[in-house]
């Protein structure tokens, strides 16, 4: 009976353990520069960063030439792929204090840490404040970017942002451990511009017809997706945009999406009167983007090599939203540029494209699956979708393998999730056949062109 009572009383206190401290990091503003105050839970002989890509200018880490450590004892350091806090001598303190300069500059493969917003208007974003410990410094010299969090010491990060006129962009939760969204701060911005619940939040200098057309184009875009899709769950998209200045010729656009937030970056001279083929690029952008509000955010893959269903899918509802906003538009012709790239691509498992450095294929052979897909319930991709979604509220995760029955129900005909799986699971060594296989199938016209690609009609 003593025995007994011990067992019991051992596995109450194992049930009852607190469970870890996260990292606490405090960011405050201080004019045109920030302090970061790291207040760390334990003792350790370095912190890395989770999020620690080079700049894309020059392939060197963004932080060490604008953040500056204030707390002696403490080094910022580039070791292996990794940027890290790390003690000159034993453990870092348990409180770090780094000064901050925005880096406005773009990152390899990740977020902007920050950008300009006109006047004194300054966005940060929280995911690059998140860490994790290691027990010795060289660890980091071999982990790899991509890595397992229960491999080091990671019990989650907490940003706080304190000074100025501050609301939050996107993940609002806030950044947790090495996976999470995160979100932006937006310190000083204008008042965002709300249109059917769709939040717009412009660039003081970016140009006005530009502004004008975003205020305008990207409630549309949501109202149109909603009306098929149902709620994406976000009260307030929203919609971040930021001007780069006219300093180089000609004109460019590139951005991202967080949970809730689209975030887009335009710059060049050419961008600073109406130029149709910048709108032409936005709109897409813009429907494609928030189309992962419900192919990404509502539900998830949860292995990478279902990537083709989010991508391919949001593409398919992106054509179909901006046909639909404008008739100019031609959606064949979208399909057929992703036609002709999927053939380039798959030769090889689409499932496993990213170890190729091949993600086009997620994106230009996913929009043809989700064709066949449309096809098979009556041209109505996005219904199709919606029943998806909605079958997996639950957990919120969709599997190829749910992917492939709900096409098998729409199509009555196992025939086409067959010969899907078999391009993603493998590939093919004539893709031009297995795509016009694919589309004779799903009794889709179309016609070879001169290298034997399928081309609609």
């Amino acid at each position: 009976m003593r025995l007994l009572l011990a067992l019991f009383a051992l596995v109450t206190l194992t049930a009852a353990a607190p469970a870890p401290k996260p990292v606490e990091v405090i960011v405050t503003r201080h004019g045109d520069t920030f302090v970061a105050e790291f207040r760390f839970p334990r003792s350790q002989p370095a912190w890395g960063f989770f999020r620690s890509s080079p700049a894309a200018i020059d392939g060197k880490s963004w932080r060490l030439r604008s953040w500056q450590v204030v707390t002696p004892g403490v080094q910022l350091q580039r070791r292996g792929k990794f940027d890290a806090l790390i003690a000159t001598r034993g453990h870092v303190p348990r409180k770090v204090r780094v000064r901050v300069t925005p880096f406005t500059g773009e990152v390899e493969a990740n977020y902007v840490p920050a950008m300009r917003l006109g006047g004194n208007s300054f966005a940060l974003f929280d995911g690059h404040f998140s860490v994790f410990s290691v027990d010795r410094a060289g660890l980091l010299d071999t982990l790899p970017y991509s890595f397992d969090p229960s491999q080091v010491g990671d019990s989650g990060t907490t940003i706080r942002f304190r000074g100025g006129s501050l609301r939050l962009a996107g993940d609002v939760d806030g950044y947790r451990g090495g996976n999470s969204e995160g979100t932006y701060a937006l310190y000083d911005v204008p008042h965002p511009i709300l249109r059917s619940g769709v939040a717009t939040v412009l660039d003081g200098d970016l140009p006005q017809w530009l502004a004008d057309d975003l205020a305008s184009y990207s409630p549309r875009v949501f109202e149109t997706l909603t009306v098929g899709l149902g709620s994406s769950g976000v009260t307030e998209p929203t919609i971040l945009a930021a001007w780069e200045g006219a300093g180089r010729e000609g004109a460019s656009m590139n951005g991202g999406t967080l949970k809730g937030l689209i975030l887009m970056r335009f710059e060049g001279e050419s961008a600073q009167k109406p130029l149709p083929a910048l709108t032409d690029l936005a709109h897409w952008f813009i429907a494609h983007e928030a189309s992962h509000f419900w192919l990404g955010q509502s539900v998830r893959y949860t292995t990478p090599l279902d990537s083709w269903i989010m991508e391919g899918g949001a593409d398919l509802l992106a054509i179909r939203t901006v046909h639909k906003l404008d008739p100019r538009f031609v959606p064949n012709k979208k399909l057929n540029e992703l036609l002709r790239e999927c053939a380039s691509l798959a030769d090889e498992p689409i499932g496993t494209a990213l170890e190729r450095n091949e993600h086009r294929a997620y994106y230009a052979c996913g929009a043809v699956f989700a064709l066949v897909a449309e096809n098979a319930n009556r041209g109505d991709f996005q219904g199709f979708i919606r029943r998806l979604i909605d079958e997996s509220r639950n957990d919120r995760e969709l599997t190829s393998e749910e992917w492939y029955a709900a096409l098998d129900r729409a199509s009555g005909d196992p025939k086409h999730s067959a010969a899907i799986r078999a391009l993603v699971e493998h590939g093919s060594p004539d893709p031009n056949v297995a795509l016009a296989g694919l589309l004779d199938g799903a009794a889709i016209p179309y016609a070879l062109n001169a290298k034997g690609v399928p081309q609609l009609q």
